[in-house]
């Protein structure tokens, strides 16, 4: 894994603000606020954001929704997946999970751009790390922490601060009781 930190260019700083306009969408819909770009020579072919809560499906985090998008854009341009993906640059506002951090190394994607760690599920350099995942493939990894990574962290913080209206009832009262008593 090549990690470094750049300064991103004016359309990537604009690629970078649509992958945290999607995780404020996320969050808006009550889901874990991720989101994300796949950009392929400048186009945007994939764009994701969490929708676990909305489906009921544990795999759809932003990057495999936008992975899904991406895949259908080559379909309808007669273009060749794996070929696409090793041109392919991924945005995202927070450090990749370990299950997504794995498919973007597994799909050769050409580059990683994220904002925010993840130290509780990070999946490229935080618990998990890029060249556990094998391919022989290297993705290049940008971590920019000075691009908004704030406003990643203070999304999360409001995410988890408030009742999930997915949780069962049980594990709700548990929550606003503890809260009742530190109040």
């Amino acid at each position: 894994m090549t990690e470094n930190e750049i300064i991103l260019s004016e359309q990537e700083l604009l690629f970078f603000e649509s992958a945290l306009k999607l995780a404020e969408r996320a969050y808006e819909e009550n889901e874990v606020p991720v989101g994300c770009l796949l950009v392929f020579e400048g186009i945007i072919i994939g764009e994701g954001y969490n929708q676990v809560n909305k489906t009921g499906n544990p795999t759809r985090h932003g990057e495999f929704v936008a992975i899904d998008q991406a895949f259908e854009w080559c379909k309808n341009n007669v273009k060749d997946f794996k070929e696409v993906m090793r041109d392919t640059i991924l945005y995202v506002n927070l450090e990749p999970c370990i299950m997504c951090a794995s498919s973007v190394q597994q799909l050769c994607l050409k580059r990683m751009v994220f904002g925010a760690c993840n130290p509780r599920f990070g999946g490229v350099k935080s618990v998990g790390n890029l060249q556990e995942y094998g391919h022989g493939h290297m993705v290049e990894v940008n971590y920019i922490p000075d691009v908004d990574n704030q406003r990643t962290i203070d999304l999360l913080r409001k995410f988890y601060d408030r009742e999930n209206p997915f949780a069962p009832d049980d594990k709700r009262k548990i929550k606003n009781k503890q809260n009742d008593e530190i109040s």
